[in-house]
């Protein structure tokens, strides 16, 4: 059987986060209010109509079918300008962000972090957390809300990369 392997093509990619950032910038432009707390219900995205399946999910038409796009996900824009949802391991497996040193060390770090955030999660609750007393409970609740901040911030700076 013959191998093939696949061209090289470069693609733009958006979060769930930087979705629901443009449809509030249409839902702006267009004059309509929409309560902070809100995502959009519909809006275009590169021509295409997304609509709001509830606070986790937008739907998006592909030449496939529709699709669901969930936080977490990737939106990519293919070479044609189509679009189509992508879960991020299957994203993280296939495409590499061209980014500069300091910003690979940045995504390494939140990488790490939220691993280390995970690990702390899964230890509240389990039996060894019931033995500790309960300023030390009180210390590592307020450790994981600090990481989690952390993990924001070193998310935000990540976003901010768009054209690095």
């Amino acid at each position: 059987m013959a191998k093939f392997e696949k061209k090289p093509v470069v693609v733009e990619a958006i979060t769930f986060e930087e979705l629901v950032a443009h449809g509030r910038t249409e839902y702006a432009a267009r004059g309509d209010a929409l309560p902070v707390d809100m995502l959009p219900w519909s809006f275009a995205y590169g021509g295409h109509p997304i609509t709001h399946e509830d606070d986790d999910c937008y739907l998006i038409p592909t030449r496939l079918g529709t699709m669901r796009f969930e936080r977490g996900d990737m939106l990519i824009t293919g070479v044609k300008g189509e679009i189509y949802p992508c879960k991020a391991d299957i994203f993280a497996m296939t495409y590499e962000r061209d980014l500069a040193p300091h910003q690979v060390r940045v995504v390494a770090e939140k990488n790490e972090l939220d691993e280390k955030i995970a690990k702390l999660v899964s230890f509240v609750g389990s039996p060894t957390w019931s033995r500790l007393d309960e300023a030390e409970r009180s210390r590592l609740t307020e450790q994981g809300l600090a990481m989690q901040d952390y993990s924001r911030i070193l998310g935000d700076r990540i976003a901010a990369f768009g054209g690095a």
